[in-house]
């Protein structure tokens, strides 16, 4: 079966068709095997004779009373104090990403202890030393979780299976693990794992490469907000929404404990190939399929509801929903995003703006206009900024300069002195401030804020530009790498940008001086960036930035009032995927040690997403291989690479370097001063077009965030 066929949604069949498409799970590798048929599921739809009964438009604050959380729904949002809420998105962060940032940094810290220069390594006594105490130093002497299940495999298949199956149960009865320790936001007392689902109207997009970025009314690509006709069914009729999973014929694509994995932690992600089976029904392929996109996934956290890629502050009917941010300002707080990568790029527009499509110039640009917050920071790159004209309006003498102060990175100003005008602004007088840096301001129009490396560095990187290699018919057939050394920002202008910390200080200080509290979110951009490079070295930086970003939230908040005055969540938008090998700690040291630590991103490194390629070669309708072992044709890693930096993107067997998307595999979020708002959503549902979606067992989703959100920010 094709890739390009799988669940084709009833777009041309009527009510009660029954199709034998599949779910989009392509085909897995059984272990020590090639290729093979994969049984698929049926799916039945119904697109207009929904078996689900319309309960009703929703909104967080309705989502909080039908649960029992709130007692009784205020005549107004405005009603009461509330807490400041500060919200920290790691976009991209998914589980593994967290415990490699947080085992990288327990090996740098630990050999920082011991003498060793982290930047330049370690010679003589010294290097001997530090190897010798890394020496067979694992996973498990920092985690846990996500190891393989230390199992006696019987010969007899029926007795596998039903020791699979009593582990399996094991595992789904016992306490939720997987919090981790060694970042700052780990040790926040309340933890929890999220969905990242999302509705699915139509056909898939070819190699089913993340949802199908289209509403009721079309692809959003070729039309603004509601500038189109309602998709209808054979029957003339609109399509209705469908809130079952894809699987039963519905609009969702929902989390599957079995094919996925009860957690992020799962611990048949973590099977070695041709050890033992897998349990029964797990497929390592399934998270490749129908990812959510960082534009619909920070919607959700910021409005409370779901919409589909690309789309951000707007319903499936592309309708514009108002964000918490927006609502906060409404009731005299202050609201503000800032965060390491252009100002209105995804995850901080869907905060600002409402648009079908991410890619909108100028609908980004209304929207910032409209909703003017009262700080917003990062790069000013692309179509991703506010409007040059809105920029000049608030330079001294322009029409907004008594409301706005806009700073920009400027060779004339240290990063030290950078914030000093905003020491006398006070939000309570409607001073709003837009801090620009990157783009026109940089001397290379960087679109992102510098972040460093593991060696701490801001210079001597991989940067790779892969060679995609094609037969004489012009259809790609793999990829040559192709590395050079780099830096990850010009040395010269350093000295004018402030850290990351330093400008989430910035923000607290200000938004802080508003009396009626306010919203912050922060997001740090680059693990996504990094992530989608297959970059670890990058990635690693980028988590070591978000450490430190939080620990600056951490004390802000000790000194203004504890949890009892603030909330504080940090979580992601999606993940990655990524494994670590169980050896990761002893070559994060060994590679410092021998002054090498760039080297835990391979020189083999090719910086092309590989099933992008492998889709536009044709590979999504070749069924003579599985899904894998395409990615591994279009991978360059070596197998002497995997294991040198002990960890791989994509699934096991598709190379080091078989991946550079997202996963539809769920996050985790931690928080404090959310005073058990969450945990009483634990496997909870929510509607969707006012029709029920089933929860998922022992976790939340992105839509119970912002109803946490909004009980803490308005005392509701």
């Amino acid at each position: 079966m094709k890739f390009s066929a799988i669940i084709v949604h009833a777009l041309f069949a009527g009510a009660g068709a029954t199709s034998t498409r599949s779910g989009g799970l392509g085909k897995r590798r059984k272990l020590g095997a090639k290729g093979g048929k994969t049984q698929k599921p049926e799916i039945s739809g119904g697109w207009n004779t929904s078996p689900v009964p319309i309960a009703g438009i929703d909104n967080s604050v309705r989502l909080l009373k039908r649960e029992g959380i709130i007692d009784a729904i205020p005549s107004s949002l405005c009603e009461n104090q509330g807490k400041n809420v500060i919200l920290v998105i790691g976009d991209g962060m998914g589980w593994e990403m967290i415990r490699a940032g947080a085992v990288a940094k327990q090996v740098v810290s630990e050999l920082k202890s011991m003498g060793v220069d982290i930047s330049t390594g370690a010679s003589g006594a010294l290097a001997a030393q530090a190897k010798a105490a890394f020496a067979g130093r694992t996973l498990s002497d920092y985690y846990t979780e996500g190891m393989p299940r230390r199992m006696c495999v019987p010969s007899d298949y029926t007795l596998i299976l039903i020791a699979l199956y009593l582990n399996n149960l094991r595992r789904s009865l016992s306490p939720i693990s997987g919090k981790g320790s060694g970042l700052s936001f780990q040790e926040l007392s309340e933890f929890h794992v999220v969905t990242t689902s999302i509705p699915f109207i139509g056909e898939p997009n070819d190699g089913n490469h993340y949802g199908p970025a289209r509403s009721f009314i079309g692809d959003v690509g070729n039309h603004e907000n509601g500038m189109g006709e309602l998709i209808l069914g054979p029957d003339g009729k609109p399509l209705v929404f469908d809130p079952r999973d894809i699987f039963k014929g519905g609009n969702m694509v929902l989390w599957d404990d079995v094919r996925g994995g009860t957690h992020p932690w799962d611990a048949n992600y973590f099977v070695e190939m041709n050890d033992y089976p897998t349990d029964p029904g797990f497929d390592p392929e399934f998270i490749l399929q129908h990812a959510i996109d960082s534009a619909n996934s920070a919607s959700s956290y910021a409005n409370g509801h779901k919409t589909g890629v690309n789309m951000m502050g707007v319903d499936l009917y592309e309708q514009p929903l108002r964000s918490i941010l927006q609502e906060a300002m409404t009731c005299d707080k202050a609201g503000g995003v800032m965060t390491s990568v252009p100002i209105l790029h995804a995850t901080p527009a869907a905060f600002i703006t409402h648009t079908n499509n991410r890619n909108n110039g100028h609908q980004l640009q209304d929207g910032y206009r409209e909703t003017k917050p009262t700080f917003a920071l990062g790069t000013c790159a692309s179509r991703y900024q506010p409007s040059d004209d809105l920029k000049q309006a608030m330079e001294p003498g322009g029409h907004l300069s008594s409301e706005f102060t806009f700073l920009h990175q400027d060779p004339a100003v240290l990063a030290e002195d950078f914030f000093t005008p905003l020491e006398n602004l006070d939000p309570d007088d409607g001073k709003k401030v837009l801090a620009c840096f990157g783009g026109e301001y940089s001397s290379n129009g960087n679109d992102n804020l510098p972040y460093r490396g593991l060696d701490g560095g801001y210079t001597e990187r991989w940067c790779s530009k892969g060679i995609v290699g094609k037969d004489e018919d012009d259809v790609a057939i793999g990829v040559t790498p192709n590395s050079t050394i780099c830096d990850h920002w010009p040395k010269e202008e350093l000295k004018n940008i402030p850290k990351m910390h330093e400008n989430t200080k910035a923000a607290l200080d200000f938004l802080g001086k508003d009396d009626d509290g306010f919203f912050l979110m922060i997001e740090q951009g680059d693990i996504d960036w990094a992530a989608h490079a297959n970059h670890m070295d990058d990635l690693l930086g980028a988590m070591f930035d978000i450490d430190d970003v939080v620990q600056e939230v951490k004390d802000w908040i000790a000194a203004n009032g504890g949890y009892e005055k603030n909330a504080l969540y940090v979580t992601a938008d999606h993940d990655h995927y990524l494994t670590l090998l169980s050896h990761f700690p002893e070559a994060v040291a060994n590679l410092i040690i021998d002054g090498k630590a760039k080297d835990i991103t391979p020189e083999n490194n090719s910086n092309v997403n590989a099933w992008s390629a492998a889709v536009g070669a044709g590979r999504h309708e070749d069924d003579s291989q599985s899904q894998t072992e395409h990615l591994e044709d279009f991978s360059t890693w070596t197998e002497e690479d995997i294991q040198r930096v002990a960890h791989f993107f994509g699934p096991r067997g598709s190379g080091g370097n078989g991946w550079g998307s997202h996963s539809s595999r769920p996050v985790v979020i931690y928080s404090e001063g959310d005073d058990g708002c969450l945990e009483a959503l634990v496997g909870k549902g929510y509607r969707v077009l006012g029709t029920e979606v089933a929860g998922s067992p022992g976790k939340i989703d992105q839509v119970h965030v912002n109803a946490c959100m909004m009980k803490q920010l308005f005392a509701l």
